[in-house]
């Protein structure tokens, strides 16, 4: 059912006076009576075990009701990446974001998102913000040499940016592309490096502290 009609449907509802019936209270909200630590730990396993769906939904209801932030919204943003819900990320990070700005790991993947999103602009901003808190993390100069390399056209940026990646962690995992990156500028042959999708890395859920399966997240 679209959003649509969703509206439309609520309209037609508002206009027969809005009384409620057993029907109603049927359909109210199922994770009402769950409480927050438990709608957290639930979203924790329905991630693990790929419901990214119902984990997103368990996850932020978890923390409208007061779980700490800084341990849902990582978890968060996993999960919308991996269900391809990359505007959805944003929704949740821009907010803790604001409130902490010191969050500099959460900020490179936000970067990310952005890059995959198109938004190539904010994407640098959101790295150079990184570089300023954690001057020597190897990922954000790797990101920012794809950057300038796919998205500006700057190879001379993009070619310092991919060196001094390689300074940092000379057998980091983006190794490879840098390098190859490097050697096809030297010879005047073009070489673009692939957008990255999402930093899997920074993204992965917080291990879950019980030893249980996904199926005891059922409501």
């Amino acid at each position: 059912m679209t959003r649509t009609l969703v509206f439309f449907v609520m309209l037609a509802l508002a206009a027969c006076g809005g009384a409620q019936t057993g029907a109603d209270e049927a359909r109210a909200d199922p994770l009402e009576s769950i409480d927050a630590e438990e709608l957290s730990r639930r979203g924790m396993l329905l991630a693990r075990g790929g419901d990214y769906a119902r984990a997103e939904q368990y996850l932020a209801a978890s923390m409208d009701r007061g779980v700490d932030a800084e341990r849902v919204v990582p978890a968060l943003l996993a999960v919308c990446v991996e269900a391809s819900r990359l505007a959805a990320a944003l929704d949740y990070a821009e907010p803790y974001l604001e409130a902490n700005p010191e969050q500099w790991s959460l900020r490179m993947l936000v970067a990310s998102i952005r890059m995959g999103l198109g938004h190539h602009q904010e994407a640098r901003e959101e790295l150079e913000r990184v570089l300023e808190d954690a001057p020597d993390e190897p990922q954000a100069y790797y990101f920012l040499g794809v950057l300038h390399r796919d998205a500006f056209d700057d190879a001379d940026a993009a070619r310092e940016h991919f060196r001094r990646y390689l300074a940092l962690a000379p057998e980091g995992s983006h190794r490879a592309e840098a390098r190859a990156a490097l050697t096809s500028e030297e010879r005047g042959v073009p070489q673009r490096v692939p957008m990255p999708e999402t930093a899997d890395d920074e993204a992965a859920p917080a291990e879950e502290e019980a030893a249980t399966t996904p199926e005891e997240a059922a409501p």
